[in-house]
């Protein structure tokens, strides 16, 4: 059997007599209920797996262009011959000291101590 996967119809006729096959077996009542229900679990799995994916597609194209943007900037940054300029402000920034909290100074004599 030639299954084309790409055909909406055609992918439901394959699960539909996949389903058959495997409920054969079971009585008519039963058989006719689990089906509908194992039919409507698996439409409602393949709907939130697409909802999934499209979303995860989104967001990598999403941060693909703002990576290709910064890449952009930087370059345009780089061949405007700011680059010693990036050195030199590298250079003059220092940390800056601040106050340390009661739970930091514990940590660092903590630190010494050992």
């Amino acid at each position: 059997m030639s299954i084309n996967f790409d055909n909406k119809d055609s992918r439901l006729d394959y699960l539909h007599e996949k389903m058959d096959d495997l409920l054969f077996g079971i009585n008519e009542f039963y058989g006719k209920a689990l089906y509908d229900e194992l039919i409507l679990r698996l439409k409602n799995t393949i709907v939130d797996f697409n909802e999934e994916v499209h979303g995860m597609t989104d967001q990598l194209k999403s941060s693909t262009d703002k990576r290709s943007q910064l890449i952009e900037k930087i370059k345009l940054f780089i061949d405007d011959g700011d680059e010693d300029q990036i050195t030199n402000e590298e250079q003059e920034t220092e940390p800056v000291s601040r106050k340390l909290t009661e739970w930091e100074k514990r940590l660092e004599s903590l630190e010494n101590n050992r």
